[in-house]
């Protein structure tokens, strides 16, 4: 009697833990297919590297072999054409006879070639990257002056700003004369009490008006674009510490209109 309690026993306790293990396995199914849902809803819309991290959870939970192609095309949105190849190789690996092998297989041709496209390139790259190397450390050892690098951004020469700001001050005088200009005009206008001529007036001070605001503005930008290259100018260039350093002074030049500032030098 007590042998066949035992018996009894060990066989209610192996159903028991099928029906345990049954229902963990369709907890995990369930998780599983949540994940999934998650997941395919993040491809949609575009979030792929959430979508990538849902579809693999997924895989981890149910190990159901399509979800590999599913983190493959995940992969391959986000171009990252040696993780594909090989997700999509897995998945073919666990799914042997998976109705798409043969669009598959087309895909994996396509990436490896790509890969092997890229792993060459990177290759060049560092071969490229040791013989430069190799050439710098022959020179030096050899005594040679090495030169220095181009640093992609050359800072300007003073004779840009030079210009630009005596552009902006031309205009600036422009602007004066023909601010002047207006007043007198529209006092001779105010002042003008013939109604032939009056109307002339009016015009040539409108006229005038408007060629000063033009001035006013183009000096104003002139000024702007000067004190811009002011910032990115190479002032050493007057000191000499600058290796295309020029001599620049200051000139006066006398003629029958009068008297000429200005600025000259070699650059």
């Amino acid at each position: 009697m007590s042998r066949s309690c035992a018996v009894l026993a060990a066989a209610l306790a192996f159903f028991s833990s099928m029906g345990v293990a049954q229902a963990q396995d369709t907890q995990l199914d369930e998780a599983a297919r949540l994940t999934f849902v998650s997941a395919r809803e993040a491809f949609v819309g575009g979030d792929y590297e959430r979508a990538l991290g849902l579809f693999r959870q997924a895989y981890e939970l149910s190990q159901r072999p399509g979800l590999l192609y599913n983190i493959a095309q995940t992969l391959d949105r986000l171009r990252r054409d040696a993780e594909t190849l090989q997700a999509l190789r897995d998945y073919l690996e666990a799914f042997p006879e998976a109705p798409n092998r043969q669009e598959v297989d087309a895909r994996i041709r396509v990436l490896q070639g790509s890969v092997d496209e890229d792993e060459q390139a990177r290759v060049a790259r560092e071969r490229e990257a040791d013989e430069a190397a190799a050439r710098l450390a022959a020179a030096r050892a050899a005594g040679e002056e090495i030169p220095e690098e181009d640093p992609g951004f050359q800072i300007l020469h003073p004779g840009i700003f030079i210009g630009v700001g005596g552009a902006a001050l031309a205009l600036g005088g422009l602007a004066v004369w023909s601010g002047l200009e207006t007043l007198s005009l529209n006092d001779t206008y105010e002042a003008n009490n013939d109604r032939a001529t009056v109307g002339a007036d009016y015009s040539d001070a409108e006229s005038m008006q408007l060629l000063a605001n033009i001035f006013i503005f183009s000096s104003a930008g002139m000024a702007a674009v000067a004190a811009a290259l002011g910032v990115l100018t190479d002032w050493s260039v007057f000191d000499g510490s600058s290796d295309t350093a020029g001599t620049v002074r200051p000139s006066v030049a006398f003629d029958t209109n009068g008297v000429s500032l200005g600025l000259e030098g070699s650059f």
